[in-house]
């Protein structure tokens, strides 16, 4: 469904044209627009109202009507976005500072688009009238087979765990990506012998996108509890329930999709039956938080699915080819890189080994290699496979959510974007939904967007996007959201010319290279000129990086976004400025910036990156001074270069991040005071050898004002550490902005007397210390400092003693490298205070200082990893250690750890695995 992003980006390029300080409308054009502005705002409520339907409900003809007003919307946005675009005279050397804009010629096709928006009354009477669709999918009674299950045993364990302990009702919800093994795993729970001898009354109901009327699956699950017939109509419900009081029952509701029937349902049989348990399956976290206004808050535990592990893919996939064989030699390699293009999702590894098996190439191992490289299309055809499986889980997603979804799938294979890149993009594109936790929704409650987090505890889900250090689709997501993209005409990934077939590149908004050297190849420049250059708003650069420059100047008119950070430039492409509707530049470009950059006036993001960091001799290299006229700005990153202060009081009052701009001391006061709103500053400065101490001091001071700044990345360009030198420390003299979340330091050689500033920071959670930051041999933290830190990184230090025993109560994550004489390390509070997992890095370090960490005390429900890596030796080797509190379950035999976990790992020997 496009039509609801049609609608945001339409009211997005109104409001562009309103708000532009370098337009004045004149005549009838204000009204024209303030017209078709005020015909969309009813449109998002009334496209919503489609989220409030059962997904039980054919959505066809609701789809056809969507496509029609999405094309209409798309049609009269290229005719306002082209007409603007003429009458800018961007030829010119310098833009005027005001231009004049008519658009009294749209008037027709105004008139077009409100006759075509007439099919809305359509629209609402199909979404209130959709009909239910065929067949009904649900499934009373258990029909699965208790077959072995591989891989998610921890699961499987405190799943079992919960339910032999329960004493009270509890609800347990499993959710995650369709294809995970959600249902293999409550099969399991379902069919183990404990399950069964603590419940004696079981039953178990597929519920399906389709289900049963309510009162058959009421009817169903009683009758399985009681064990009688279904059929059997002679005894009431009444009677049955009666009949259950006091026993324990077990109740699996498997494949659920509707919040209100889910909701009755619970609490139904918790009030009726007492004394229960209900398991619960379902794809969407967002479809399982049924409201429990009538059940206390604590009974409901919610538990994701996780992907497998590679090596329980590859045992998967294994079993599954070669049955009770062992996998043979020859094709051992090869079927481990299968196994990890699968991405631990169950579904592909058995729909991969379906094909696999039934080849009659199954055993050579030229085959195999083919389907490792992708050769073939073994895994293309997977994908189709399974897609109609995958894609219900993204027709029912809520509107807003649909066009961000499907953005993400322009990103390549391992391609793990920042979700700030994601942000900025779908900005520029108009396309962003209001609505802040969009991108957590669609991990956490939707299971669709996969993420790393910024933290050790990289299990957790109980994070925000901000805690996303990167984010990414699951192959068989991006395969389904390329094809849907490309059928709907919102963008077309190429990667060969036969990608890009006239029918393929028609009226495409977007188009996704996976393969740079197609802009040199006259076929395509010639399709993409005829076909998609006056529709495509953006142009994205994925594929492997390019050295030589490769023109793309085929007569882009309206493009919003340009990413080519893979496609080298030996000079700025001047046709580029060309294009006033650019928001969003990315380019890989060792040549100077034009002055003319500020045509780009409606610029909002700026990233250039240099081929190779080469330093110039003499005079250094500035951004134009013109760029404080590109008021739009919000986004800035240039490395290697200086950013000049204009003598004017020009600001960038937009601007919220500035990364890699080198600065010097002299200057720095007055740039601070053109940035008001800065939140995240990456700044360089070069520092002579005898550079002042106090004059760093007094660049920390000038970046104390700056009251909204959260990020800081402060270091010293080729820094010159003086080991021994003492810096006088006089109370008061390093300041820092008091709200910053994050501190990257490097160079400095401040005394270690400073860090006491730094503890004091109430907000602080991720510090990073390189190159002698500060110098000292202890480091004693005060008691009540630090409290908010969760990640600490030291790199290249002179420490000896690390004691965070007093502080540091949030601390999982702590990471010394090429700390050679790091000797001690004290307990961080987090580790025997508060419940958490903790991680320690030990990288090119003293041994000492392992013997120490391995000796650390634990709390009680505390576990501690510990990995310490070395290059001292001939061959890298890796010691990894963890530690964690056993949880004992005599009562049910269950097997437990030990203690401690001790394994060392080098290229000799990867398997070992002692336990002490």
């Amino acid at each position: 469904m496009t039509a609801y992003g049609a609608v945001l980006s339409l009211e997005n390029t109104i409001n562009n044209i309103l708000r532009c300080s370098r337009f004045s409308l004149v005549d009838r054009s204000r009204k024209i627009i303030d017209f078709v502005y005020q015909e969309l705002h009813p449109l998002q409520r009334i496209l919503e109202r489609l989220d409030s339907t059962s997904p039980s409900r054919s959505r066809k003809k609701v789809n056809a009507l969507d496509g029609i007003i999405k094309d209409a919307i798309w049609k009269f946005e290229d005719s306002l976005e082209s007409l603007l675009i003429l009458q800018i005279p961007s030829h010119c050397e310098i833009l005027p500072e005001i231009v004049s804009i008519d658009l009294q010629s749209l008037d027709n096709d105004v008139h077009s688009l409100i006759e075509k928006l007439e099919v809305m009354e359509e629209y609402t009477y199909e979404v209130e009238n959709m009909a239910e669709d065929e067949p009904i999918s649900s499934i009373i009674g258990f029909h699965g087979t208790n077959s072995k299950i591989i891989g998610l045993s921890d699961q499987f364990r405190i799943l079992k765990i919960q339910l032999l302990k329960c004493q009270f009702s509890n609800v347990y919800v499993l959710y995650g990506m369709a294809g995970i093994g959600k249902t293999a795993l409550a099969i399991q729970i379902y069919e183990d012998a404990k399950i069964q001898s603590k419940y004696e009354c079981r039953a178990w109901v597929t519920v399906g996108r389709v289900p049963q009327p309510t009162s058959q699956i009421k009817r169903g699950v009683l009758a399985q509890l009681c064990g009688i017939a279904q059929g059997d109509e002679e005894i009431s419900d009444y009677c049955l329930e009666e009949s259950l009081q006091g026993k324990k029952c077990l109740i699996v509701l498997d494949d659920v999709w509707d919040t209100e029937l889910i909701t009755f349902l619970v609490r139904h049989f918790y009030e009726r039956l007492g004394d229960i348990s209900i398991m619960i399956t379902g794809r969407h976290r967002a479809s399982m938080c049924f409201r429990t206004y009538h059940l206390p808050h604590h009974i409901v535990s919610y538990n994701e699915v996780r992907f497998l592990t590679e090596e329980e893919s590859m045992e998967l996939l294994c079993e599954k080819v070669f049955g009770d064989e062992i996998c043979p030699p020859q094709l051992h390699k090869a079927a481990t890189k299968i196994a990890k293009l699968c991405e631990g999702l169950p579904l592909l590894i058995l729909t991969v080994a379906d094909i696999l098996s039934k080849s009659e190439q199954n055993r050579d191992p030229t085959y195999w290699n083919e389907v490792a490289e992708r050769r073939n299309s073994v895994f293309t055809d997977a994908y189709n496979r399974i897609s109609k499986v995958l894609f219900p889980s993204y027709e029912y997603l809520p509107q807003r959510h649909k066009m961000p979804f499907l953005f993400m799938g322009v990103f390549p294979q391992d391609y793990h974007t920042p979700p700030s890149k994601i942000i900025d993009m779908l900005t520029a594109e108009g396309l962003l939904p209001n609505l802040s936790k969009w991108l957590s929704m669609l991990a956490t409650f939707y299971s669709l967007v996969l993420y790393t987090v910024k933290s050790v505890n990289k299990t957790s889900h109980n994070v925000f996007t901000y805690d996303y250090k990167t984010c990414r689709l699951h192959s068989t997501w991006r395969h389904v959201c390329r094809g849907e993209a490309s059928k709907k005409k919102f963008y077309h990934v190429l990667n060969k010319l036969a990608d890009a077939s006239e029918e393929s590149l028609k009226g495409q908004r977007g188009l996704c290279l996976e393969n740079n050297m197609l802009f040199g190849i006259k076929e395509f420049c010639n399709l993409v000129r005829l076909n998609s250059a006056s529709s495509a708003r953006f142009l994205l650069f994925y594929g492997p990086y390019h050295q030589y420059p490769i023109p793309i100047d085929v007569g882009f008119t309206l493009l919003r976004e340009i990413d080519a950070l893979t496609q080298r430039f030996y000079t700025f492409p001047i046709e580029i400025l060309s294009l006033v509707q650019l928001k969003y530049l990315a380019l890989k470009c060792n040549g100077e910036l034009p002055a003319t950059i500020s045509k780009l006036f409606n610029l909002q993001v700026l990233i250039i990156r240099p081929h190779m960091n080469i330093r110039r001799r003499g005079a250094p290299s500035y951004v134009p001074i013109q760029i404080w006229e590109m008021q739009e700005l919000k986004h800035i990153e240039i490395l290697g270069k200086s950013l000049a202060v204009p003598s004017n009081i020009a600001q960038l009052e937009k601007l919220a991040t500035l990364v890699g701009v080198n600065a010097s001391i002299c200057t720095i006061t007055e740039l601070f005071k053109r940035i008001p709103n800065i939140q995240k500053l990456g700044i360089q400065i070069e520092q002579t050898p005898y550079g002042d101490h106090n004059d760093l001091l007094s660049c920390f001071r000038c970046i104390s004002t700056l009251q909204s700044l959260k990020t800081l990345k402060f270091s010293i360009t080729n820094p010159v550490v003086k080991h021994g030198r003492v810096f006088p420390v006089t109370p008061g003299s390093l300041k820092l902005p008091p709200d910053l979340r994050k501190l990257h330091l490097s160079g400095m050689g401040f005394p270690l007397e400073y860090m006491d500033v730094i503890g004091s920071l109430p907000f602080l959670e991720v510090l990073k210390l390189r190159s002698y930051a500060f110098q000292g041999s202890r480091w004693d933290a005060q008691w009540d400092s630090f409290r908010s830190l969760k990640f600490l990184l030291i790199e290249d230090s002179d420490l000896v003693q690390l004691k965070l025993s007093g502080s540091s109560n949030n601390l999982n994550y702590l990471s010394m490298k090429h700390c050679y004489k790091l000797k001690e390390i004290h307990n961080p509070a987090s580790l025997y205070l508060y419940v958490c997992d903790v991680e320690i890095e030990l990288e090119d370090c003293n041994p000492l200082a392992l013997t120490c960490v391995s000796q650390l005390r634990l709390g009680d429900l505390n576990t501690l990893d510990v990995i310490a890596s070395s290059s001292f030796y001939e061959k890298p080797t890796t010691i990894r250690i963890r530690r964690e509190v056993e949880d004992l379950n005599e009562d049910y035999d269950f097997e437990g750890k030990g203690d401690d976990e001790y394994t060392n790992t080098s290229e000799e020997e990867s398997d070992g695995e002692y336990t002490v």
